[in-house]
């Protein structure tokens, strides 16, 4: 728990579609807690690190409290750009924001480490996706 404590986190909480793989997780990180898939404590961050979201026809089952003012749903996918997570976080109240970013600085890090040029992010190349 030290480690986190030095960033300021109090808990981390893993909710995973297979209990197993949040169980093996818990098993190397001892300051996770894990939690039934569906049951989300109160938070200040979910994350969606599922491909659920990917078909917009897709839906999470999740029990997320009613109000989510002040909290952020961050989604690793960034097309559609509006997953029903995300959508869901925004009726809700909370900050919403897709993987697009993430994709981004990963594609420029690869870049770099393949190429040796490191690519300038600018709002052109971040427009690209939203074609």
């Amino acid at each position: 728990m030290l480690a986190l404590k030095k960033l300021g986190v109090s808990k981390i909480i893993i909710c995973n579609r297979t209990i197993k793989k949040a169980e093996n997780l818990n098993l190397l990180f001892e300051e996770l807690e894990v939690v039934p898939w569906g049951e989300v404590p109160n938070f200040d961050i979910t994350i969606n690190a599922t491909s659920l979201g990917l078909n917009k026809s897709d839906k999470i089952n999740l029990k997320f409290p009613t109000q989510c003012g002040g909290k952020l749903f961050y989604d690793v996918i960034y097309n559609p750009k509006e997953t029903f997570f995300l959508k869901e976080g925004k009726k809700l109240g909370a900050f919403i924001e897709n993987g697009k970013m993430m994709f981004i600085h990963q594609a420029a890090a690869s870049f770099k480490i393949w190429h040796g040029i490191e690519p300038i992010i600018d709002s052109e190349v971040i427009g690209l996706l939203d074609k």
